[in-house]
């Protein structure tokens, strides 16, 4: 992950990015509270606590910026957004909204950050928790507003930055729904061999993933790649974007994704069983062909 050193109480992380880059990553625990930590990319600053630290919240610069914020309850999330103090926001949810019982809120350290280009990150985010099938408390699909080419490239720049901070450091996926927990054993039911039959083709393997990796497999090196360029991401896979071309580690070292012999491609496998099953369904979906669990 790369070298870890204290500078004047706070945490700095000196992370290698794309093997060349250094990139350093400053983590700030507030010392009165342990359950708000502050991750600092410049220019982002990502945010992660309790709700019951909500008067802390208040006392730190972060809250008094613009920005977005993720109500996260135990069945459900809500993204919002702020133009003015994130705070003001998160107070009025405390109320309105009983469920949750963690946030994440995020923005430029600067504070620049316009209503286009909340809108914009606001509705990015929804977007992608709604093609994960993640329960969402949001009415709306977020705001459209007019955005120009450079403040839509700094926002989206912004979100990436922001992605990685929580997956690489807090280890927080944000498009990962419940189901997607890996399953240690990967169970396969009396140990049969699972097979589905998708389209004309017949897909067996001894475990979930095995069948779920070949079918991938032969969609990725066939003419049907060109129907699931929304699944394809340009560097690592993720719960919603399944295919990318670099391979993707959790903090703790563990492989979240497999090559894709005779590719240049790797396809995220960190699901459970019921993931799986809905992931497989997308594919079935997204190339006009029928799907059957025959042995699942």
């Amino acid at each position: 992950m790369g070298a870890v050193f204290l500078l004047g109480g706070i945490i700095v992380l000196k992370k290698e990015v794309d093997d060349h880059m250094p990139n350093h990553i400053f983590i700030n625990r507030e010392s009165g509270n342990d359950n708000i930590s502050i991750f600092y990319d410049e220019p982002s600053f990502v945010v992660i606590a309790n709700k019951d630290d909500l008067a802390s919240i208040q006392l730190i610069d972060e809250s008094k910026k613009p920005g977005i914020y993720i109500l996260l309850g135990d069945d459900k999330r809500y993204i919002g957004q702020a133009s003015n103090a994130i705070f003001n926001r998160l107070q009025q949810h405390y109320i309105n909204k009983p469920w949750w019982n963690k946030l994440i809120f995020f923005g430029r350290e600067d504070g620049h950050l316009s209503k286009a280009q909340l809108d914009l990150l606001e509705r990015k985010i929804i977007e992608k928790m709604k093609r994960a099938e993640i329960e969402l408390d949001n009415n709306t699909q977020g705001n459209q507003s007019y955005i120009d080419k450079l403040s839509q490239f700094s926002a989206l720049s912004l979100l990436s930055k922001v992605e990685r901070v929580l997956i690489d450091i807090a280890n927080i996926d944000l498009f990962a729904s419940d189901d997607t927990k890996f399953d240690r054993l990967d169970p396969t039911p009396n140990n049969d061999t699972i097979s589905i039959l998708f389209g004309r083709q017949h897909y067996t393997g001894s475990s979930y993933r095995d069948v779920f990796i070949k079918l991938v497999s032969t969609l990725v090196l066939s003419s049907d790649i060109a129907k699931l360029t929304d699944l394809i991401n340009s560097t690592e896979p993720n719960t919603v974007q399944i295919i990318g071309t670099l391979e993707r580690v959790s903090g703790q070292g563990t492989k979240l994704t497999k090559a894709i012999d005779s590719s240049k491609y790797h396809v995220y496998v960190n699901f459970s069983k019921d993931a799986l099953y809905k992931k497989i369904q997308i594919l079935a979906n997204l190339t006009n062909n029928k799907v059957t669990f025959e042995r699942w």
